[in-house]
């Protein structure tokens, strides 16, 4: 009896294993690892894809196609015609948004089908491109790996820095339906016969249409208002010690690794508008110094004038911020916890409500190393 009810338990395991009977073998798929979606001149929706190329005859290792199409999936349809194997999104490790389809403020739609298929990944990393597209996806460098893993390896490099943000399509999706924030993505750029750069952050409409760009060292301050730390924080700041040479070809600027960060947000609506006070400790490690200090003795006045700088950065990038209507902090998140009545009336048009806020930024930076020389 007991064998009898092994047998059976077997043969029903056996056929509700699923996935044996749609089996595709790897050679006979063509793995997306990057797309991309652009505009042409008469607004025509063109997309793109490159792949790995598993087979010993042919001399590239990675192919890439263009197709005009209306939807991503038409798109795909036309794909098919031009691979040799069965187009398959699953592996898509970077998404590639034209700088120009992003000036368009219902975009987002065509995305649609990225979210909605559960075949598609949803980790890939969004990315804006200042330029065609296409000349992204047919750039083929001889020193470097298949394009899809040097952008994919070029973006995460960065981020570890806190060069730029790295939004993949999950979180990228939550921006743009989170009320609180605006989204931002990575944005690279291709010099002319020149190789792929990372720009810095872009900043998008609460719509996701382009506003503004973000340089990296925006990206870090950026970084330290997002995130407890990422990877490695490094930042430069000019010291102002005196009246500055023009001669001099050292100058008076001194480089320091941020060892960690805590913040806290005290959210009040006075007067109309909301207010936010940022406490933002710093505990940091000097790495380069260019010019005599006594940091012994004066290590307080050092930690005063590195955060009068970071004091004046943050505003001018909180400035910036407010003038193109974007929110990539994400106080409006704090305005809903801790200020709810308020936040009700604002939270459809949230950032025009920000760009009336008054935000202030205290760093309070505390110098935990020096080095190991004087």
């Amino acid at each position: 009896m007991n064998k009898l009810i092994h047998i059976i338990l077997v043969i029903v395991l056996v056929t509700v294993l699923p996935g044996c009977m749609d089996r595709i073998n790897l050679e006979d798929t063509t793995l997306a690892l990057m797309t991309g979606i652009d505009l042409n001149e008469k607004n025509e929706l063109l997309f793109y894809m490159t792949s790995p190329v598993f087979s010993r005859e042919a001399k590239e290792k990675s192919e890439e196609f263009g197709v005009k199409a209306d939807t991503m999936r038409e798109a795909r349809l036309g794909y098919d015609r031009l691979v040799t194997a069965l187009t398959v999104a699953g592996k898509i490790q970077v998404l590639v948004l034209g700088k120009r389809l992003l000036q368009h403020p219902d975009w987002f739609r065509v995305m649609d089908v990225f979210f909605r298929d559960a075949r598609f990944t949803v980790n890939a990393r969004i990315v804006v491109f200042d330029g065609p597209v296409h000349d992204l996806f047919h750039f083929n460098p001889k020193d470097k790996p298949r394009l899809a893993l040097h952008i994919t390896k070029l973006i995460d490099t960065a981020n570890y820095r806190n060069l730029t943000v790295r939004t993949r399509a999950q979180e990228f999706h939550r921006q743009m339906y989170e009320k609180g924030m605006t989204p931002s993505v990575t944005e690279m750029k291709k010099e002319k016969n020149k190789a792929v750069m990372v720009m810095g952050t872009a900043l998008l409409s609460k719509q996701g249409a382009y506003r503004e760009l973000i340089n990296e060292r925006d990206t870090i301050l950026l970084q330290m208002l997002l995130y407890e730390k990422r990877g490695e924080i490094s930042l430069t700041v000019h010291v102002p010690l005196g009246e500055e040479s023009q001669k001099k070809i050292l100058k008076d600027k001194i480089s320091y690794i941020v060892k960690g960060v805590s913040r806290k947000v005290k959210t009040e609506y006075k007067n109309g508008s909301f207010q936010f006070d940022v406490q933002l400790k710093l505990r940091i490690a000097i790495s380069e110094r260019l010019f005599p200090f006594n940091m012994e003795k004066d290590y307080k006045k050092m930690e005063k004038m590195i955060e009068e700088e970071l004091s004046k950065e943050y505003a001018q990038l909180i400035k910036k911020c407010q003038k193109e209507n974007t929110d990539p902090f994400g106080f409006g998140l704090y305005a809903r916890a801790y200020a709810y009545k308020e936040w009700k009336k604002v939270e459809d048009d949230w950032t025009k409500a920000f760009a009336k806020a008054t935000v202030r930024i205290v760093p309070d930076v505390s110098i935990k190393g020096n080095g190991v020389i004087k």
